[in-house]
Order: structure tokens, then sequence, then C-alpha cells
């Protein structure tokens, strides 16, 4: 008689097999959306404390503080620095250099978070916790006012070539701030033939070629400054969008506009106090006298070129002394390349004005400027800022600059979040 074998028992096996799976894909399920979910507050809490901590940094917090804000501000979203479950850690490192404008105090401040939750159907596999790890950081740049370019009379932004040349017979006697060169290439600064150099200092990028020629206080090695944060020391581009009137023999600005549009003739134009856009291409030789108080002339051609013939009085005018543009009386439009990089085309020549009024800073960061030697003993009061400066002739070129009565640079706290 044949017996047959029972199956009883293998279905167990299988159900068992099967309950495997069914644990692992609600672990997946389940305990994976949890890790997620974990993973998505901490990385929020990370964000807040490390822009949290930037904020306290900005408002003059010590680095303690600035921990310690960073901390507080994680255990407000249920992480502590000494959890049982996780753990918070806070990095506060000096920002690199040439990252901040006007080489203000930069902090990056870095906020970690380690977090462990248990599991639920995980625990099945073996698994008794699961840990994700976090990481955020804030960069902080401090506000900063003042004069631009550590307050050097004459900065060339060229960043190669000679940025300072002084040659034929001119003397450059510059007080009240120092010279400075962006230039990479040696020679950076240069004075040849006779000529020579009075100044507090020369700060240069590259080596400066003044031997015999220097007479003054340090030459010193800078790291070059990226346009990155040149372009933003300038002043704000207006929108020109009104029209000057010229009422008895003075040219007066629209009432309520961002700069008022006028184009310069060869004869005298004297103006009133205001904001005023030269919107010519080329003017010069100009034989006439450009005369303002209390004037700001800004200039958007991107190939603007001006010579003064040097007769006389050809160019006597002051900066306004209060507004948003306090102490700018000429500024050319900086023309960038589509890489971001700083234009040479333009053209800005003081010539031989020898009873010269001038009081104000020159921003043209696309120009040459070229200066040539005054005849008379007043001092240009400006800080000039240009692509290159050429002096030339055969006296005494004059800069006495006052930071006072020139562009002062106001910078807010910039905050920024890196990762």
């Amino acid at each position: 008689m044949e017996r047959k074998q029972h199956e009883k028992g293998q279905a167990l096996i299988l159900i068992a097999l099967a309950a495997v799976g069914l644990f692992a894909f609600a672990a997946l399920a389940i305990d994976g959306s949890r890790l997620y979910s974990d993973k998505r507050h901490a990385q929020n809490a990370a964000d807040t404390a490390a822009m949290a901590a930037a904020l306290a940094h900005g408002r003059g917090s010590n680095l303690s503080d600035v921990s310690t804000t960073a901390i507080q501000r994680a255990l407000s979203n249920g992480y502590d620095d000494n959890g049982a479950t996780n753990d918070v850690t806070v990095t506060v490192t000096d920002s690199p250099s040439g990252v901040c404008p006007a080489n203000t105090d930069g902090k990056d401040i870095k906020v970690d978070i380690v977090s462990t939750i248990d599991t639920t159907f995980g625990r099945v596999l073996g698994r008794q916790t699961v840990t994700t790890a976090v990481t955020a950081t804030s960069r902080t740049c401090a506000s900063f006012e003042g004069p631009p370019f550590d307050g050097n009379a004459i900065i060339a932004l060229a960043p190669s070539g000679i940025g300072f040349d002084a040659h034929g017979n001119t003397s450059v006697n510059v007080t009240g701030g120092g010279i400075l060169s962006n230039s990479a290439t040696s020679p950076s600064v240069w004075c040849g033939g006779s000529a020579s150099v009075v100044a507090p200092s020369i700060s240069s990028v590259g080596t400066p070629n003044v031997s015999g020629c220097y007479t003054g206080g340090s030459t010193t090695p800078i790291p070059q400054i990226p346009p990155s944060i040149y372009s933003s020391l300038f002043p704000r581009q207006p929108v020109c969008d009104g029209n000057a009137t010229l009422s008895g023999g003075q040219y007066q600005p629209e009432p309520g506009k961002d700069g008022s549009q006028v184009t310069l003739g060869s004869g005298d134009a004297d103006f009133a106090p205001g904001l005023y856009c030269i919107m010519n291409t080329t003017v010069g030789p100009y034989h006439g006298q450009l005369t303002g108080t209390e004037v700001t002339f800004y200039v958007p051609s991107p190939s603007f070129e001006l010579k003064f013939n040097g007769a006389g009085n050809s160019f006597t005018a002051t900066a306004p002394t209060s507004g948003e543009y306090a102490g700018v009386l000429f500024y050319l439009r900086p023309v960038f390349d589509a890489s971001g990089n700083l234009v040479n085309s333009q053209a800005l020549d003081i010539r031989g004005n020898g009873n010269t009024d001038i009081v104000g800073s020159i921003i043209a960061p696309s120009a040459d400027v070229t200066m040539y030697a005054n005849s008379g003993n007043r001092a240009i009061n400006s800080q000039i800022i240009a692509y290159q400066v050429d002096n030339q002739g055969g006296a005494t070129v004059s800069i006495s600059y006052d930071p006072n009565a020139n562009y002062i640079l106001r910078l807010p706290v910039i905050l920024t979040m890196l990762e």
C-alpha cells in the first residue's frame, strides 16, 4: 500500500520568508520616510542656525556669542549640542582674503548636526537606529563706512601693465593718501626720465620700479583685488531720466529726476548744484571753462573721452557735501566684459590747470586718466580711481586728498548662505 507524503509546514517557510520581505519593504517605506523627514528638518535647523549666527556677527557679537546663538537656534528646533540622540557642532573661521568688500571683517560659520532616530520595522532586520548628518555654512561681511581702497589717493585698477606712470620732467606730489596699483605686472608702478614722485606709500601687486625717483614711505606688496570686490565699491549709476535747462547762463537740474542730461559744447558751461549726466561721447580738447559748485558729473558712455586744453581755469568744480553722491565730482560708467573683467575704453585728460580748484573724487575705473603738470601751486583735492594713471609735463602735479571732502563708501552687513 503506497503512502502519500504530507506537504504541511512548507507554507510556513514561505510565509516566514515573505514576512521578512514585507518587513524590509515596510522598513524602507516607514523608517526611510522618517529618516528623510528628520534629515530635512535637521537641514532646516542647520540653515537657520548658521544664518542666525551670521546675523549675530554682523550686529557686532563676539565669537563666543556667535557660536552660542547658533546652538540656541538649533536647540529651539529640537537639536542639542550635547543631546542623547543628536549633536550640534559650530565652527567659526575667518573668511578667505578678498571675499569681503573693502577688507571688512568676514567670518564663515559652519553648523554640523548629527541626528540619530530609533527604527520601527528596521529592528526586525537588526537595525536599531539610523543616523543623518547635515551641514550648513554661512558667511557674514561686516558693515563699512569710510574711504574706499584703504584711503589711497590714487588707485589704478588695471590688472596688468603699468598702473601708475610718471615720466618727463613732472613732479608728482601726493598727500593725504598713497598710491595703489592693482597690476600684477612688474613694474606695476614706474617713474622715468627726470620725473619724481612724493607720496606717503606705494601699494602694488607687481613690483614697482621707482628707485631714485620715489620719496616718501613704504612700498608694500598686496594681493590683487578681483573685479567682484572692487565693483561693489563704486557708487550707484543714475538713470539719467531728466533734462538740464540753461537759465541765466547756468545749467539747472530737472527737479525730482535721477540725473539731468546735458551735452557739452566748446564754450563755457556753469552748473548749479545737482547731478548731471554728460551725454557726449567725445569732448575736446575742451576750450571753455567747466565750473560748478555742489555738482556731480556722471558719464554713461562706455567710450567717453574728455580732454581739457589746460588754459586758465578750464575746470573748477566742487562735489556735493551731502546726499547720495556726496564727495563724488566726476563719475565715468565702469565698463565690464562678458567675463566680468574691467575694460579700458575711456579717457580723461586733466591738463595744466594752474589755478584749478577741483574738490571731490574722480571715479573713472575704465579710463586712462592723464594728469599734465600744474603750472601753479593749487592742489587737486581728489581721490582718483582709474584704470591707469599717467602723469606728464614739466611742473608739479599736486594731489592733496582729504577723505572728508571726497567719496565715502557705506556698505551694509552682507549675509550669504554658502551651502
